[in-house]
């Protein structure tokens, strides 16, 4: 499963800084996942509840934005948002501008980033 490789990774990631920092705790993280992964949030959600499950991360609400791959045209500037993987897989949205025909430039939509945890530090 998809999901469980990516929350495996956030919950490794996460631990880490806590490591790094010294953090005793963390309250909520906020992770950004590419569209074109085609992860539905609450999946990833139910994959963070398994993978954190007996750790400092367990019961943390996980956030998780899903962020949008970008073709433009080079030619004309035409942009067009792809918000789902089938959308990615189609020969006329993905390959050629449906303006000027010029093939389409793409960026984003792909892997994930742990944007923020916010983590509870102890007192000095």
């Amino acid at each position: 499963m998809h999901e469980l490789a990516i929350a495996q990774q956030v919950v490794r990631t996460v631990l880490a800084e806590m490591n790094r920092t010294g953090a005793v705790a963390v309250r909520s993280i906020n992770v950004d996942v590419g569209t074109l992964e085609g992860l539905p949030p609450e999946g990833l959600r139910r994959a963070f509840e398994v993978e954190s499950k007996d750790t400092p991360l367990e019961g943390v609400e996980l956030h998780v934005v899903l962020v949008p791959s970008i073709a433009t045209c080079p030619a004309c500037a035409a942009k067009r948002e792809l918000t789902t993987p089938s959308e990615a897989h189609d020969v006329n949205v993905n390959l050629f501008c449906l303006q000027c025909g010029t093939p389409m430039e793409f960026r984003g939509g792909r892997g994930f980033v742990v944007r923020s945890a916010a983590m509870v530090l102890p007192d000095p």
